[in-house]
């Protein structure tokens, strides 16, 4: 039935994901297939925000259907929150690291390049995103160690959460997050902080702030600490003026999918288009040239 609707219809098919996770309720990736044939497409994996609580992946629908339109294989991931299923956030990476997983064993089936698989995510979608690629399973050296599957092609973080372990009110999160946080154990948060952890990939990363975004400047600590060495695939770019969640509106909506589409190209990804701004909206790299 995938097959079908992929190559007669190209339009978007919903899948699940985890039907080998019996002990969990089904989760679904709705799939935005490109208009284009061939089997060297890349893939972006779309992961929504919402605190770890609530959230819909309907927030990067306009994303999936653009990066479709310029032949990229796009998916929206539903995952479990608080609000719904009771979970914590190592659950929410747990499940973000199955739906990569599904995706790399199906790409043939929509003509995606397994090693140009990409996660992008939103504020606690950008840290699951990132942890399912570097902190899973929980304290080991490496979550692909004896796998199949390689890991994620590039990562591309919205105002990304990266250090649990400092989380706090005045970095803008909620009573009801910190809860969650303190939930998980103090091992289980340094394992799920991401600041060092992004310093020493070689995953490709993007990551965008807005400047006046309360979590920046923890943002700005860990992974500025290391200036005097800094890794070469890792971006940080900044919106000047602009507060958490920016990107879900115009002109930097656009703006942001033009960057995340020009950093996947730039990585080698086949990216077919870009995207036309009707207004300015500059994105400045806060590493520095050449960082």
């Amino acid at each position: 039935m995938i097959l079908n609707a992929y190559f007669n219809d190209r339009k978007p098919v919903t899948v699940t994901y985890n039907e080998e996770q019996t002990h969990q309720p089904a989760l679904k990736m709705q799939i935005y297939p490109t208009e284009a044939d061939g089997d060297n497409h890349p893939a972006v994996l779309f992961f929504h925000g919402g605190g770890w609580i609530t959230g819909s992946p309907d927030q990067f629908k306009w994303f999936a259907e653009k990066f479709a339109a310029c032949g990229i294989v796009s998916a929206l991931v539903e995952y479990r929150v608080h609000s719904r299923h009771g979970t914590l956030p190592d659950s929410a990476v747990d499940d973000a690291y199955n739906a990569y997983q599904w995706m790399y064993r199906h790409h043939a089936q929509f003509g995606v390049k397994a090693a140009h698989i990409a996660l992008v995510g939103g504020s606690a979608g950008g840290h699951i995103a990132a942890a399912s690629a570097l902190s899973y399973p929980y304290g080991a050296s490496s979550n692909y160690e004896g796998s199949n599957t390689t890991p994620p092609f590039a990562l591309g973080l919205l105002n990304p959460v990266l250090e649990l372990t400092v989380a706090k009110k005045s970095q803008g999160y909620t009573k009801e997050e910190l809860k969650l946080i303190e939930a998980l154990g103090p091992t289980k948060t340094t394992s799920l902080s991401l600041g060092s952890k992004l310093e020493r990939t070689d995953i490709p990363t993007q990551i965008i702030y807005g400047s006046l975004d309360p979590l920046l400047p923890t943002a700005y600590e860990v992974l500025l600490s290391q200036a005097e060495n800094p890794r070469a695939p890792l971006e940080l770019l900044v919106a000047s003026g602009e507060n958490h969640g920016f990107f879900n509106y115009e002109p930097w909506r656009t703006r942001v999918a033009g960057s995340l589409l020009a950093f996947l190209r730039a990585h080698g990804a086949a990216v077919d288009c870009e995207l036309a701004m009707n207004e300015p909206a500059e994105l400045k790299n806060a590493r520095g040239n050449g960082a």
